[in-house]
């Protein structure tokens, strides 16, 4: 085998995202256009290319007039990353300028799809020399120099495309040559389920379903072998009128005589007979297979998720089950956990329960996942998208950590049972698996009818590898099986034929309808079969089934016995029939359940419903009294009291479970239990204060969750304004008016933002006169009122700077009133003043040091750059974005990091770049996706500057248009001047200069008024 060793100069990778490293250490080639040049020279054969065609590439056949020069700038930044230690005039040794364009010189083997190349020929070339063995080590030592998917620098770029088509095809090809060495060698057993995941995905490959159907006839599957040719043959005849090609035909015509020749090499390992292997599941072979490689192929390196969907008692379970049993025997870990099929759980509960399972693996320490504990946090009632952000990355975290070494199998049962935030948090881990050795497979009965799930289940289906096994009826021929294994003897074919029609051959209602005396005894409805079940029992155990019933899933013998008004052993003997009947199993000492969940769907259905008030009245007092139980489990059972006087129970519990769910970071939980409460108070005149509260947690939540402009916050913003007038006089107001100040300005509804801050500009408290104050500014700013915005800013500033920081440090978080020193330095550079401007900036850093308040320092920072902005300083923006980055990641503050892209992409287009004007525009509707409505007109004005920079008229000419209908919409008249500016330059109207200038004037924004009458001058 052939041995590459770049580690004393250059190695170079592209299969996968581009790796490049000096000496074995990684070198950093940060500039996406750098990457792309690299990329683009390293994957032609000759490493060279001329300007011109480097020019076309790169810009994708649309060079702009600067190219040239612009690539010049990148092969010098690239020079420095490539040889950081070339003397200054030293000729380059690696990127060097040859006849017009520019050569890459480095060794062929310092690059890895060359490397790539040349082990699959040596593999090849050993395997037509018969050494089957070899083959298939070099094939996969050169399958595992991919690391992702091929030139992602260039993947968009059309000079690219047939690289990348090469590069796929020899990927597949090396794949199936690794397969077919494997079973050539007496491997079969070990590939068999990749090489069906191969086939799966390649169907028309005609080799490797040749090299399939050998590995099933090696390992006893004759049947399954002749299977595959039928298959593949109705696939050529039906979809392109062909018959199979003749390698197919010759293994087919093998198998039927059972040719000797077909026999694998010595040492093949086949079951023993003292060592059987494991009954069969009855019609599920196909779908066994499927899973088991999608288990391996999630274990070999590819991560992700699987689902097994059907109704109840189709068997998924049972079929999961087993397909962990063949992981574990292979060495995969499998954790279990499982959504209660009826009844209220906890929040992100199985997700609980895989966190317990991996308790002691690497990563259970981290702090974020305390949310998953049984107690949450008790200081993190209000609504952090970061936090909930740090509590997904710490689960992806962990399940990486966990399947690193081995491999790892989560079963998660019953997902049309999961609570709202599982299921999210689902959906951001199935696109973090891809690279961890993972498998999440679920099982869910059909949820056409539940939104969130077919949500779920959509973007789960969008995830590289995602396996969906449907699972319908038994045929006869399983069902026959299984009434053998049930009954010992063999069926007549009526009975079959009976049992399939009665039961549409589900495996649970023909188990249970043989266990109960046959098809002819029952009542035709499994519900009746069932019910007929639980009735057997004698009556103290029926009340016991009936609690549990309620309950919807396991519980403590002392809750059951609490709920009952009897002794704990009492209770204890009542359930021994129950277990005698397989109704109810032990899932832990001390805690009896229902053995199906059917037991209790169906137990629960036949209860009246003034029993059933009862019985949840009585749980929620026993859960009450010796806890243990969610609060949104209590504030459930309360719920179901209706007519019982339980209405006072049931809101307070709901308040408790709000509380609950938001540190627990399950926001749409919360919000569940918070619109429940509010229906609860809604017409009452005596419970308006209390209704306010619940609708300012709900708009608080529901702009993390749906977003900012969303018609629910919306709603909610209405009806808490309302309420303010409602509520009782004397009653303390000034944090709702805050709240509601605030949200309004964010919605750019500057005039309900006054309306709210004036009061609070008057209040007696020092915090609330500069909270007022402070919102008072910004609309102001907003609005272009700038003297009226500095002189509010300025009280807010002076308040502020007067207080105690051990008095406003607590508050910085609630009350984010800093801003102030940041608005004005905003509005002092409109005016023009912006020495004024930068001590405000350096007053807002530094009472943020005094406080030690991160948010603060990245705020800052935040504003620091807006003010660049404003400036249109391109290269001092970036540098202050990038900072304020730098804090949004350390701290996991995920809006800073959106900004920062803004700012960034603004940047790179105002200095020059044209190519990033996608970029800048796909950050602007990233940072405006959750329906921030204040700051678009700025935003928008900053880039259509952008666009005047780079001579894009007819896109500066556009975005300052769309700018002018925001600022018409809207009211936020602050840089009217500036738009109306560049939409006379870009359209080249110089009419509209006045009335630019007049807007600048009128608003006192000395900054733009000069800009106006730099264009009037070039005019």
């Amino acid at each position: 085998m052939i041995q590459f060793d770049a580690a004393t100069g250059l190695s170079m990778g592209v299969l996968g995202r581009l790796e490049v490293r000096r000496a074995g250490s990684p070198v950093t080639v940060a500039s996406p256009k750098q990457r792309a040049l690299l990329t683009l020279l390293l994957i032609r054969s000759d490493r060279f290319a001329t300007v011109d065609w480097l020019t076309d590439a790169l810009w994708d056949g649309a060079p702009p007039p600067s190219a040239e020069t612009t690539l010049r700038t990148h092969v010098a930044g690239l020079r420095r990353a490539l040889e950081p230690d070339r003397a200054p005039g030293t000729a380059p040794a690696t990127l060097r300028s040859k006849d017009g364009g520019y050569l890459l010189d480095v060794d062929a083997d310092a690059v890895d799809h060359v490397r790539f190349a040349a082990l699959t020929r040596q593999a090849a070339t050993a395997h037509a020399t018969g050494d089957a063995a070899a083959a298939e080590r070099d094939y996969s030592a050169a399958l595992r120099l991919w690391r992702g998917e091929p030139l992602p620098d260039v993947a968009d770029l059309a000079a690219a495309q047939p690289d990348l088509t090469r590069l796929h095809g020899q990927r597949v090809q090396a794949e199936e040559g690794r397969l077919t060495a494997a079973v050539d060698a007496g491997g079969h057993l070990r590939v068999l389920a990749e090489l069906q995941a191969f086939t799966a995905a390649h169907p028309l490959r005609e080799d490797a379903r040749a090299q399939l159907m050998l590995a099933l006839y090696r390992c006893g599957r004759q049947a399954d072998a002749l299977a595959v040719f039928t298959d593949t043959h109705r696939l050529l005849s039906g979809e392109y009128g062909l018959d199979p090609g003749e390698r197919l035909r010759a293994v087919h015509r093998a198998i039927l005589a059972q040719d000797p020749a077909l026999d694998g090499p010595r040492g093949v390992i086949r079951p023993s007979a003292a060592e059987p292997a494991a009954q069969p599941l009855p019609g599920r072979a196909v779908e066994l297979d499927t899973l088991v490689a999608a288990v391996a192929g999630a274990v070999g390196g590819a991560g992700r998720v699987a689902l097994v969907a059907g109704e109840a008692g189709i068997g998924k379970t049972t079929l999961v089950a087993r397909a962990a049993a063949a992981a574990s025997e292979g060495g995969t870990p499998v954790v279990r956990a499982r959504c209660p099929a009826v009844g209220q759980a906890p929040p992100f509960w199985i997700w609980i329960q895989v966190v317990g399972e991996l308790a002691g693996a690497p990563g259970t320490g981290d702090a974020a996942l305390a949310a998953l504990g049984a107690s949450a946090p008790d200081d993190t009632i209000g609504a952090d998208p970061a936090a909930r952000f740090r509590l997904y990355e710490a689960v992806a975290r962990l399940i990486g950590a966990a399947a690193r070494e081995r491999g790892l199998l989560v079963l998660l049962d019953d997902l049309h049972a999961a609570d709202p935030d599982s299921l999210l948090l689902l959906r951001y881990l199935s696109g973090a698996l891809a690279s961890t050795r993972a498998l999440v497979l679920a099982t869910t009965r059909p949820y056409q009818h539940d939104p969130g799930l077919l949500a779920t289940t959509a973007e789960l289906a969008r995830t590289p590898g995602y396996t969906r096994v449907d699972l319908t009826g038994l045929d006869e021929a399983a069902i026959a099986t299984l009434v053998r294994r049930e009954t010992g003897a063999d069926p007549a074919p009526d009975e079959i034929a009976a049992l399939l029609g009665r039961t549409g051959g589900n495996p649970f209602f023909v188990t249970e309808l043989l266990r109960h005396g046959g098809t002819g005894e029952l009542p035709p409805t499994i519900r009746d079969t069932l019910c007929l079940r639980l009735d057997a029992v004698p009556a103290p155990t029926r009340q016991c089934l009936d609690v549990l019933a309620v309950a919807g899933h396991g519980l403590p013998l002392r809750v059951l016995a609490d709920v009952l008004g009897r002794p704990a052993p009492s209770v204890a003997e009542e359930l021994l029939p129950a277990y005698a009947a397989r109704l109810v199993a032990e899932e832990a000492p001390g805690r009896a359940g229902f053995a199906h969940p059917l037991f209790a769907e169906v137990g629960y259905a036949t209860l009246s419903p003034p029993r059933r008030a009862v019985l949840h009245a009585r749980l929620a007092g026993a859960h009450e009294r010796l806890g243990g139980a969610a609060p949104a489990e209590i504030a459930y059972h309360y719920g179901r009291c209706a007519g019982l006087g339980r209405d006072d129970d049931h809101l307070r519990w709901l308040l408790r479970a709000a509380d609950d769910a938001t540190r627990r970071l399950a926001y749409e939980d919360a919000l569940a239990h918070l619109d429940l409460a509010a229906d609860r108070l809604a017409g009452s005149a005596d419970a308006a204060a209390e209704e306010l509260a619940v609708h300012l947690r709900r708009a608080a939540l529901l702009q993390v969750t749906v977003g900012i402009g969303s018609d629910a916050v919306d709603r909610a913003c209405v009806r808490a304004r309302e309420l303010l007038g409602l509520v009782p006089a004397g009653a303390d107001l000034a944090s709702a008016r805050w709240v509601l100040g605030e949200l309004a300005a964010n919605r750019a509804e500057y005039g309900i933002c006054l309306e709210l801050a004036e009061p609070l500009a008057a209040d007696a408290d020092q915090l609330t006169r500069a909270a007022g104050s402070y919102l008072l500014g910004a609309a102001c700013y907003f609005l272009g009122r700038l003297a009226e915005a500095e002189q509010h800013l300025s009280t807010s500033a002076e308040l502020l700077s007067g207080m105690d920081p051990r008095v406003l440090g607590p508050e910085v978080a609630r009350r984010p009133a800093l801003a102030a020193y940041n608005f004005r330095a905003l509005v002092r550079s409109l005016r023009g003043e912006r020495a004024a401007a930068d001590a405000d900036l350096a007053a807002a850093a530094d009472l943020a040091e005094r406080l030690d308040d991160p948010y603060g320092r990245a705020n800052a920072r935040l504003y620091a750059a807006w003010l660049e902005l404003q400036e249109l300083d391109a290269q001092a923006g970036h540098a202050a974005a990038l900072r304020f980055r730098e804090l949004g990641l350390a701290h996991g503050m995920p809006h800073f990091v959106t900004t920062a892209e803004v700012f960034a992409a603004w940047a790179a287009v105002y200095a020059g770049d044209a190519a990033q004007r996608p970029r800048m525009r796909a950050a602007y509707e990233a940072l405006y996706r959750l329906g921030l409505r204040a700051t678009r007109t700025v935003t928008l004005s900053a880039m259509a500057n952008a666009h005047l920079a780079v001579g894009d008229l007819d896109g500066a000419a556009a975005l300052a248009a769309e700018g002018l209908a925001v600022a018409e919409r809207t009211g936020e008249r602050v840089v009217l001047a500036e738009l109306l500016r560049v939409r006379a330059v870009a359209t080249g109207d110089r009419a509209g200069l006045p009335a630019a200038a007049a807007v600048a004037a009128q608003q006192g924004a000395r900054l733009l008024a000069a800009r106006v009458a730099a264009s009037a001058a070039q005019a």
